[in-house]
């Protein structure tokens, strides 16, 4: 389920992925906790970044 989208919950991780160039679909609240989140579409190019930040965050840059 959900194989298609990314939801972020994280601002800082969701401008991460902006400033790689990616953009979300929609930015909402989750129904039951209120949460913000925002929906990327998974894609080659969302893995990449989200896998140079995991790396990024892991040397403590």
């Amino acid at each position: 389920m959900n194989q298609g989208f990314f939801f972020c919950y994280d601002r800082k991780l969701m401008m991460c992925l902006k400033g790689e160039g990616l953009t979300f679909i929609t930015c909402a609240l989750h129904e039951t906790t209120h949460n913000k989140f925002w929906l990327f579409e998974r894609s080659p190019e969302l893995d990449k970044a989200l896998s140079k930040i995991v790396k990024q965050i892991k040397k403590g840059d």
